[in-house]
């Protein structure tokens, strides 16, 4: 029997929309992740950050004591990138490419394209295929992401920017989004 090489493979995804699905996800309430870790996250982060947004009567308005999206941003700049939490801190730091020389590169906005690729080349079953790499509709940036960002001042996504480069630059992201 032929012994075959072990592939390292990685996912990665644009930090700007990883940071939109990582909030809808889980600090607002409803969100299916949205749970007994979460909530008082978001709570915590709602009173630590709140006197920071934008919108100056929202620093004082009645809300649902959890965290904004401009909050969440606030916190991730000023933890720097979130306290190692793996659905928010950087992929250098989680997965160390600079250490670990992965084979492949997936990157969710062209998942089914780069799955296909690495079905064919590295010769996986139909069977295999179905357990490892079920059919899905993925997509990348949707309307809803640029949203999330048009109403987010310029210096502070420049500023989230400068925390996450890192990670826009060994991945090969663009930095022209969002446009806001």
């Amino acid at each position: 029997m032929r012994k075959q090489k072990l592939s390292l493979v990685i996912m990665v995804r644009n930090p700007f929309d990883r940071i939109v699905s990582a909030y809808v996800d889980k600090l607002v309430p409803g969100a299916p992740g949205f749970n007994y870790f979460y909530e008082p996250m978001s709570r915590k982060i709602n009173q630590k950050y709140r006197h920071l947004r934008h919108d100056v009567e929202s620093r004082t308005r009645a809300d649902n004591g959890t965290a904004t999206f401009e909050d969440f941003l606030n916190y991730l700049i000023d933890t720097d990138g979130g306290e190692d939490n793996p659905h928010f801190t950087f992929y250098h730091a989680l997965c160390n490419p600079c250490k670990v020389h992965y084979d492949y590169i997936i990157k969710f906005e062209t998942m089914q394209e780069d799955i296909e690729f690495l079905q064919n080349y590295l010769n996986i079953s139909e069977e295999h295929r179905k357990i490892f790499f079920p059919p899905g509709r993925y997509s990348a940036r949707t309307d809803k992401v640029k949203k999330f960002y048009e109403q987010t001042p310029k210096e502070l996504t420049n500023k989230l920017y400068s925390v996450y480069k890192k990670d826009f630059v060994l991945f090969d992201y663009d930095r022209a989004f969002p446009a806001n």
